[in-house]
């Protein structure tokens, strides 16, 4: 069983082949829908990679320029690496649970990871989770090889995958802190300590992070200051949020994969209780310390829907876990939770790809999560004419949204500067100072406009006609604009 495991790593080919025609609706989708918000602003990372950014670890921006050095600087060209991540991801996550728990639970857990709706988006919209999730699967692959074989030297993948995680994004840590608790908790920490591959595991790890920590030095560890400061920042105990992060996991994994997720947790915690050295006990391990910490947070604070995303292919790993241990007082129902639970997901993952492409309903505002993607061509359109007719040679901003939206709908050659929050945009080559001193146009959306900024810099503030962002005839956020003209001192924020 164990060779025969060990010179599996190919998935059969139907697995293969809808991999694959996933990947071109992907494809598809990502080179028509507009960028996000958070995109636009990433898509600057690519033009300019650097060795770490304020918001986030360097790896997003890396694969974003290469995406670019393939398929142009286009809305595809920032997604290549969403798009084709999954393919990575699939292979894994089947390779994974062959390791841990054979070839049909294998088979089962990798067609449920393709019809996850959260995975379905995360394989067209290109954010640091996307790195994340690679190298977090990449990581679990690792020490499933690990524990199945039983041969040191996978420390080292072990250690340049965790380390790869942790130039992604910094919720990484808790994959080594999964792998600490599996140590420990199966009793294995005395056996391994004393093998120099895991130490030398660990120093790649080490040596991975040195580029974020050259940037965190030369820049007052801005980075680690902004994101290890939302541990204690915060609301007042509360129970709110933590129903919202159940729903949305409830939600996101779809119903019915969520329910057999939580059937094969149940099963996993009886097998992983009796024997700490089981495979059941390994992958619960590796859920247990994000997870606590993601409840922990939601006692206090909000947790965007985004954040759990390394969790979910092992959650449908639990889930084709949980098909086979429904319990028979289900009956009919656990017949009917079987056989929809794929169809669900891929039906929710496809009315999301359909909606991002042509909206099937209108929410007021702002409420639609796909409105920030919607309009943009034309509003971009609208503030060009409006600049022309300004005479202004670049354009003002006071938010990275509105900034990285319309540096992508600009000419090249007009600058879209933020003249707050600049340690964002560090990497860039710094702006002319005679486009500074030149006219301007100052574009932000209503509610984040500031005006009273505008008159501490500049003597000549002039309020013109707003615009509004629109999809298909109906209003999403209405922008205000002024000419800016004669600087009273410097335009911009220092770097800090």
């Amino acid at each position: 069983m164990q060779d025969r495991l060990q010179r599996a790593w190919l998935p059969p080919q139907s697995l293969v082949i809808a991999s694959l025609a996933l990947c071109l609706v992907r494809a598809i989708v990502a080179g028509f829908a507009g960028l996000t918000d958070d995109e636009a602003y990433y898509r600057l990372w690519g033009l300019w990679p650097a060795l770490s950014y304020l918001d986030h670890p360097p790896m997003a921006g890396w694969m974003i320029w290469l995406g670019q050095h393939i398929a142009g600087d286009t809305t595809l060209g920032v997604r290549l690496a969403a798009v084709l991540a999954p393919l990575i991801g699939t292979l894994l996550t089947w390779r994974t649970a062959s390791l841990l728990f054979g070839p049909e639970v294998a088979l089962r857990a990798a067609w449920i990871g393709l019809a996850i709706p959260l995975l379905a988006v995360g394989g067209v919209i290109m954010t640091p989770d996307t790195p994340s999730v690679l190298f977090w699967g990449l990581t679990s692959w690792a020490v499933a090889e690990l524990w199945r074989s039983g041969r040191a030297e996978w420390w080292l993948l072990v250690g340049l995958f965790a380390g790869l995680g942790l130039i992604s994004k910094y919720t990484n840590l808790f994959s080594g802190a999964g792998i600490v608790l599996w140590l420990l908790g199966s009793g294995q920490i005395w056996r391994h300590v004393r093998s120099w591959q895991l130490w030398a595991g660990g120093a790649i790890a080490l040596a991975c992070t040195l580029p974020v920590l050259a940037w965190n030095q030369a820049h007052h560890w801005a980075s680690f200051s902004k994101q290890f400061g939302r541990v204690a920042a915060g609301h007042e105990l509360t129970l709110r949020f933590l129903g919202e992060l159940l729903g949305g996991i409830f939600g996101l994994l779809s119903p019915a994969i969520a329910v057999l997720s939580g059937i094969g947790i149940w099963a996993a915690l009886k097998v992983a209780r009796k024997d700490r050295q089981s495979a059941e006990f390994l992958l619960l391990a590796s859920l247990l310390p994000f997870g606590l910490y993601l409840i922990v947070h939601s006692l206090h604070d909000r947790v965007p829907p985004n954040w759990p995303a390394p969790l979910y292919p092992a959650l449908g790993v639990l889930a084709a876990i949980g098909v086979s241990q429904l319990p028979a007082s289900f009956g009919i129902h656990g017949v009917r939770l079987r056989r929809t639970a794929l169809p669900l997901g891929f039906s929710i993952a496809g009315l999301i790809y359909l909606h991002v492409l042509h909206p099937l309903m209108h929410f007021r505002g702002e409420k639609d999560p796909t409105a920030q993607m919607q309009g943009w061509a034309a509003f971009g359109r609208a503030v060009e004419a409006q600049r022309q007719a300004a005479g202004a040679q670049w354009i003002a901003t006071t938010s990275y949204a509105t900034t990285g939206q319309l540096a992508f709908q600009e000419p090249p050659t007009i600058p879209v500067l933020q003249l707050d929050e600049r340690i964002r945009y560090v990497n860039l080559p710094p702006p002319d100072p005679l486009v500074l001193a030149a006219p301007g146009l100052y574009v932000e959306l209503d509610r984040r406009a500031d005006e009273a900024l505008l008159r501490r810099r500049f003597r000549s503030v002039t309020r013109l006609e707003n615009l509004s962002r629109d999809s298909a005839g109906a209003p999403i956020s209405a922008y205000v604009l002024y000419r800016i003209a004669d600087p009273i001192g410097p335009v911009l924020d220092p770097v800090q």
